[in-house]
């Protein structure tokens, strides 16, 4: 039912306004709660004189709790998008438990530079033992650059690439799950060198790997393979073209640091050893 409104003449114009919301004062309509004014200038339209209301204090900052709202739920599917698991979502800078390191600080101003590293088509190629903290700085930069930019990022490995080509149904895109991971903002290749050595595994990783270099979009790679074994391959020739183009498109970062996730999980597992140990005492 549509609420009845009340009609006052300001400056000689007719305007309409809610007594519950507004109250008329010296000739002209306030907010009851901000008491900030509510009628705009008189204005032509189509030869009939109007006033159009104004935005006043309750109005700027609820339309900035619904901004705020809408962006919280682009982040949450932009992640969701991103990530293939929910702990995912807490490899954070904010959440970083080592010593700063470089590794750290180029992660960081990756971010910090996105749109300059965008523009010149720089990504970053992360190197390192198992566990020295390389997935972890890379979860890192999709979480700080859609949380600051709300851009499209994608983490995936290549194994896991090549299971969904090879095990999709007959309604299965291939060429569009292609598309869609190298038409995505920034794409993260998580474990490079851990794909099926076979030439359709190969032949993929090259596909995507060289479209991204065309396309000028930039991509992260994490791996345990050492960056001279990358920079001077003597596998077959697929993997020569791979790794020449990671070179031409990447910065090499050397990651050296504790591995969080057990970290993380020592701590888990810590505080939920105390609390079962708290709840058996008192049963």
């Amino acid at each position: 039912m549509m609420k009845e409104l009340e009609k006052v003449m300001i400056e000689d114009v007719e305007y309409s306004y809610d007594p519950e919301k507004e109250y008329i004062k010296d000739g002209h309509a306030f907010c009851k709660v901000c008491h900030e004014r509510k009628d705009g200038k008189v204005m032509e339209f189509f030869d009939n004189k109007m006033i159009f209301k104004i935005s006043c204090k309750c109005d700027r900052d609820r339309e900035a709790r619904e901004k705020e709202r809408q962006k919280q739920m682009e982040i949450e599917r932009l992640k969701s998008s991103c990530f293939n698991s929910i702990i995912q979502w807490s490899y954070t800078f904010e959440n970083y438990q080592g010593e700063e390191n470089q590794s750290l600080i180029i992660a960081k101003n990756f971010v910090k530079d996105y749109e300059e590293m965008k523009k010149e088509n720089i990504g970053l190629l992360f190197y390192g033992s198992v566990g020295s903290g390389k997935t972890y700085l890379a979860c890192s930069i999709a979480n700080s650059l859609i949380e600051q930019y709300q851009i499209g990022v994608k983490i995936r490995n290549f194994a896991q690439i090549i299971n969904e080509l090879q095990k999709g149904g007959f309604d299965f895109d291939k060429n569009a799950y292609i598309e869609s991971l190298v038409n995505t903002s920034v794409l993260i290749l998580d474990d490079l060198g851990i794909e099926r050595d076979t030439s359709y595994a190969k032949e993929q990783v090259y596909n995507i790997v060289n479209n991204r270099y065309l396309k000028q979009k930039p991509t992260i790679f994490t791996t345990n393979l050492s960056y001279d074994t990358i920079q001077n391959c003597k596998d077959s020739v697929e993997y020569q073209r791979i790794y020449s183009r990671i070179i031409e498109m990447c910065i090499p970062v050397m990651a050296v640091g504790e591995d969080f996730r057990k970290v993380i999980q020592k701590d888990k597992l810590n505080r939920n050893k105390d609390r079962l140990l708290n709840g058996g005492e008192r049963s």
